[in-house]
Order: structure tokens, then sequence, then C-alpha cells
């Protein structure tokens, strides 16, 4: 019993030495919920730094997208003829690589040869058929010239009429005189668009702005990758591959583009011409040329080039407007569902709802410059987005 006394009393001695011992760990469950709180609260970080990071790039693009307009608002016409002379690269660079894989040559040598046999072709069509061609584009002038005094007179009598009129450019034979196509610019009062479209035109013409394009576009076919690799050296160093991706995908799109409305327009042309001659309408060549010179614009281009010869059908006959609108129709169906799905297999494909709003947008800031050229800046728009963008997953599509 004593010895057991003493142990007990040196287990007490060392447990007062020891001190308190610590109560059993439980701690365990509570330092897992730390974890997983921890890991919880880095994944929201991550959520809200993609988020953010997200609402940063979309900032820049509205700001810059916004710089961008107020710069084309501003100096639209000095833009488009720009615009015009890319699309007039566009083509004899198309050619000159078709010249290249037939001839040895380089390309400067091809853009020459074409531009050569091009002179040469227009001027052995003016030495043959210029003075005829001359002849029924002056009798086409004069016959929707007169028609369009006969309609503005008809319907100024009437008090509904004389109020469409009023909204009607006086370059369509109304009676409005601001606007894109009047004497005040796209937005009335003094702007910057219309005082360089007056110095282009005061300076040089109507002709010479053309001259000026086609010069232009000539140098831009010789050397294009003189003026790419110059664009680049003015993009930051590492902006520079995204960059060079899309200055090429802007002139593949541009190339298929334009060849396939070349196409168009011819098939169209020589359709209208064709079907006017069937009809016996006069002056059908000169209305087969305005028909697919106005399909270079999508669409709403098929109805402007539909007019002149409506208005000059009215004026033989009700029967033979009739005839002529069929026939117009029916090119048109054909263009539709026979040209546009072949055209857009090989070329680019834009939806026709798009296609139309951005003619309404481009016309009312840009005037006839901008209602011309909205299809091919469109398709360039929606390259650059599609070459910027991801895919949408199929998860995520409406």
């Amino acid at each position: 019993m004593g010895k057991q006394d003493n142990g007990a009393e040196q287990a007490s001695q060392t447990d007062a030495q020891d001190g308190p011992r610590p109560p059993p760990d439980t701690g365990s469950g509570i330092g897992a919920a730390d974890a997983a709180h921890i890991a919880a609260l880095a994944q929201s970080a991550q959520k809200l730094e993609r988020i953010l990071r997200r609402f940063y790039q979309l900032a820049l693009v509205v700001v810059a997208a916004l710089c961008v307009g107020l710069f084309i608002y501003a100096g639209g016409a000095v833009v488009m003829v720009v615009f015009a002379a890319a699309l007039v690269a566009v083509v004899l660079h198309g050619a000159a690589r078709l010249i290249c894989r037939v001839l040895p040559v380089r390309q400067w040598v091809a853009v020459v040869l074409f531009l050569a046999a091009l002179v040469s072709g227009v001027s052995f069509v003016v030495h043959v058929s210029g003075p005829e061609l001359v002849t029924q584009l002056s009798h086409l002038y004069a016959a929707l010239t007169h028609e369009r005094d006969a309609l503005h007179a008809a319907l100024d009598k009437n008090p509904i009429g004389h109020s469409v009129l009023n909204h009607v450019p006086l370059f369509f034979g109304g009676n409005q005189t601001s606007g894109p196509l009047g004497s005040e610019g796209a937005g009335g009062g003094i702007d910057f668009a219309g005082s360089m479209t007056n110095v282009l035109t005061s300076t040089f013409g109507s002709a010479g702005t053309l001259v000026v394009i086609v010069i232009a576009g000539v140098y831009f076919a010789l050397s294009p990758h003189l003026y790419a690799n110059g664009l680049l050296r003015l993009v930051p160093v590492r902006y520079r591959h995204t960059a060079r991706g899309l200055i090429r995908t802007t002139a593949h799109v541009l190339s298929a583009w334009v060849a396939g409305q070349l196409l168009d327009m011819t098939v169209v042309g020589v359709l209208t011409w064709g079907g006017l001659s069937l009809l016996g309408m006069p002056l059908a060549f000169p209305l087969g040329l305005v028909a697919g010179t106005a399909n270079f614009i999508p669409y709403l281009g098929t109805f402007i080039g539909a007019l002149p010869a409506l208005l000059i059908a009215l004026s033989i006959s009700p029967r033979e407007a009739l005839m002529v609108a069929g026939l117009y129709a029916f090119i048109q169906a054909f263009e539709g569902y026979v040209m546009s799905p072949f055209i857009q297999k090989r070329a680019v494909s834009m939806p026709p709802a798009l296609t139309i709003l951005s003619q309404t947008i481009f016309g009312a800031f840009l005037g006839m410059w901008g209602f011309a050229f909205a299809s091919p800046i469109t398709a360039v728009l929606l390259a650059v987005i599609d070459h910027l963008t991801a895919p949408l997953p199929e998860d995520e599509q409406v």
C-alpha cells in the first residue's frame, strides 16, 4: 500500500509539473471547413477577375468602335475613297494572281499586263460600239429625266404626293434639299465629311476623284506588302501577330466578296439585256448595263436597277410594264435561289437582314458612299469579329 501511495504521489507531482493537459484534438472538422471556404473564396475571386477582364476588354472595344465611328463620320468621304481604292487593288491583285499561275512573271508585271489588256479591250469596245453606246445612254438619260419630271408633276398636284416628295431627295426627283444626297451632308449644317467632299469635287471633280481612286488602287496592287508592312509597323510588337492575321483575313474576305459580286453582276446584266431584248424594249443594252452595275449593292440594288426599265415600260403601256416587272422578278428569283447559294459556298455568306440594316446605317451616316460600300465593309467586320472571338459552344447556343 505504501508503494502504491508513493507512485500516486509521484504521478500527481509529474502532472503538476507538466501543467494541465490539452483537451483531445477535435478541430479536424473546423480545419477542413476553413480550407473549403478558402477554396470557394479563391474560385469566386477568379470568376470576378474573369468578369472584370471581360468587362475591360468590352469597354476597350466599345471605346475603339466609338473612336472609329467618329472618325468615319467626320471624314467619311475620304475613308470611302480609300476603301474604294482598296477594292480596286483587290480586283487587280486577284487578276495578277491568276496571270502568275499561267505565266512565270512577278506580281507587278502581271498587274501591268492586266492593265494593258484591260485598256486595250476597253479601247476596242469604245472604238467599235462607242458612238452607239453613247447615243443609247443619252437616250436613256433623256427618257428617265422625262419620266421623272412627269411623275413629279403628277404627284405634286396631290397633297399626299406632295408630302411624299418632301421626303424624297432632290437627286431622285423629290423636294428634299438636305440630307445625305442634298446640300448639307449627312447630318445637316457644317460637317467635315461634306467639306472634304467639296474639296475633292472642287479640286478634281467627279472624274478626277475616280482617277485618284484608280491610281491609288493600282499602286496598292503593285506593292501590297509595302503598305501592309507599313501598317504593321504602327502596331505594338505584342499585337503584331494578331494584326497580321487581321490583314490577311481582310484581304481574303474582300477578294472573295469582289469575285462573287462581279460574277453576280455579270449574270444579272446579261440576263436583263437578253430578257429586255426578247420583250422588244428599247435601250435594252444600257438598261442591262444599269441593272448589272446596280447589283453591286446586294438586295436593294436589284430594285434600283429595275426602276429605269419600269419607268420606260410605263411610258409605253401598262402591259409592257407588267411584262418587265415579271422579267425582273424572274431574274431576282434566279439570283436568290441559284446564284446566291452558289456564290455563298465559294465566297462570303452574310445574313440578308444584316446586309439591309448595314446599308441603312452606313447610308444614313455616309450617304451614297456608305450605301454603296456597306456590304463589303460589313463582310470585313464580320470576318474580323470571327477572327478575334472564339466559336460559341453548342450548349451555349440559342
